[in-house]
């Protein structure tokens, strides 16, 4: 069975996060969560065609 779910590995601290997907997408804000620090901002995402 599979999950609506997007996992994913960050190969800096081997921690593995996994964003929920809903209507094929990923809420940037589930990125944040993503840190090496726990007073890191956290994970954000770039789209230069913005």
């Amino acid at each position: 069975m599979s999950k609506d779910t997007l996992t994913i590995t960050d190969n800096r601290t081997a921690r593995t996060y996994e964003i929920p997907i809903e209507n094929d997408t990923i809420q940037a804000m589930h990125l944040r969560q993503i840190k090496v620090n726990q007073d890191d901002f956290g994970m954000m995402s770039y789209d230069p065609a913005f």
